[in-house]
C-alpha cells in the first residue's frame, strides 16, 4: 500500500526511523532508502527511489523524525480514498507561496498550516498552525519536505526537479507547487510527528538556492488558491523572511543580491527590516540582544 522513501545521511537516524515506521504505520509497506555518501541531490535520490517503489502511495520522509500516531498509514489511505481530488498530503505547508523570496512559511496566520513537534537539545517546540480550528485537513499549495505523501501517478506527472535543483533545498516547494496544478494538495492535522532537529539552516546555501529558484521560476508565482494576492501580502512576507534570515551567517554578496533582485530598496516600509537583515548578525547586535533578553 505505502512505499516509504528515505534519503539517508546518518545510519543511526535511519535505523531508528525504520524501526519506528515498522511499529506505527499499520499497513502493508516497504521502506526504500539510499545512503547518500556521494551527496547526490535529494531530487535525484527521491526520483530514483520512487521509480523502484511497488506501492501506489509514496511517502518521502526525513530520517530525523519519529511518528507518534499509530496506524498513520491507515489514516493516509483513508484521506486518499475519501478525497479522490487530493494527490499529495503533508504535515506542514501554506495556502500561499509568494513571489517574494521565501520558504514555504508565510508568517500570515490565515495561510500557514502545520502540525509538528520540533525536538531540540534544549527542549520541545510544538508547532500547530491551524487557520480553521474545525478542519482536520487544509488545502494548501506548497509543503515542507519533512513529510510528503503522494499518489504515485502524481509523482509521475510532477517528478522532483533534479535538472534544476541539485542540492537539498526547495525540492519540496517546487514539487508541491507543480503538483498543485494537477491535483489538490493538503496538510493533515491527524498525523503527529516529532522532528528531532538542530534547527533549520537558512545560511548561504539555502539563500543562494532561494535566489536562484525565484529568479528562474518567479513567473509561476505567487502560487495560491486565494483571490487576494495583493502587494501588502507580499510585503508582509518579505518582512517575515528578512527577520528570519537576520539570525544566520550569510555572505554580503548573497545579502545584497537578496535585496537587489527583489528591489526591496524601493519599499520604505521594509527599511528597518533590511537594516536588521544586514547588520544584526554581522555587527554583533544579536549578541547584545540575547544579553538584554537574558537580563529581563
Amino acid at each position: 500500500m505505502i512505499s516509504v522513501l528515505i534519503c539517508s545521511a546518518d545510519n543511526s537516524l535511519l535505523n531508528r526511523v525504520k524501526t519506528n515506521i515498522e511499529q506505527t504505520i499499520g499497513v502493508e509497506h516497504e521502506i526504500l532508502f539510499f545512503e547518500n555518501l556521494e551527496k547526490k541531490g535529494i531530487c535525484e535520490v527521491y526520483n530514483s527511489l520512487a521509480a523502484r517503489a511497488k506501492f501506489s502511495y509514496l511517502c518521502f520522509v526525513h530520517e530525523d523524525i519519529l511518528f507518534q500516531t499509530l496506524n498513520w498509514g491507515l489514516l493516509l489511505a483513508d484521506i486518499f480514498s475519501k478525497n479522490p481530488a487530493i494527490g499529495v498530503v503533508g504535515v506542514a505547508g501554506s495556502k500561499y507561496k509568494s513571489k517574494s523570496f521565501s520558504g514555504w512559511y508565510s508568517g500570515i496566520p490565515d495561510f500557514d498550516c502545520a502540525n509538528i513537534l520540533h525536538r531540540y537539545s534544549y527542549g520541545d517546540e510544538s508547532i500547530c498552525l491551524q487557520p480553521d480550528k474545525e478542519n482536520v485537513l487544509e488545502e494548501v499549495v506548497c509543503l515542507d519536505g519533512v513529510f510528503i505523501c503522494s499518489r504515485k501517478e502524481i509523482w509521475q506527472q510532477s517528478k522532483f526537479n533534479e535538472a534544476d535543483l541539485k542540492g537539498f533545498h526547495f525540492y519540496d516547494i517546487d514539487f508541491s507547487l507543480r503538483a498543485s496544478r494537477v491535483c489538490r494538495i493538503a496538510v493533515t492535522y491527524g498525523i503527529n510527528i516529532i522532528h528531532i532537529t538542530k534547527g533549520g539552516d537558512f545560511g548561504d546555501s539555502w539563500v543562494k538556492t532561494a535566489i536562484g529558484y525565484h529568479i528562474r521560476f518567479g513567473k509561476m508565482l505567487p502560487g495560491t488558491k486565494l483571490v487576494d494576492h495583493s502587494n501588502s501580502i507580499e510585503e508582509k512576507i518579505s518582512k517575515t523572511w528578512l527577520d528570519v534570515l537576520k539570525k544566520y551567517t550569510i555572505s554580503w554578496r548573497n545579502k545584497l543580491q537578496w535585496i537587489g533582485e527583489q528591489r526591496l530598496y524601493y519599499r520604505p516600509a521594509l527599511y528597518y527590516s533590511i537594516a536588521k537583515f544586514l547588520f544584526y548578525k554581522s555587527m554583533g547586535i544579536e549578541y547584545f540582544h540575547k544579553l538584554l533578553k537574558k537580563g529581563k
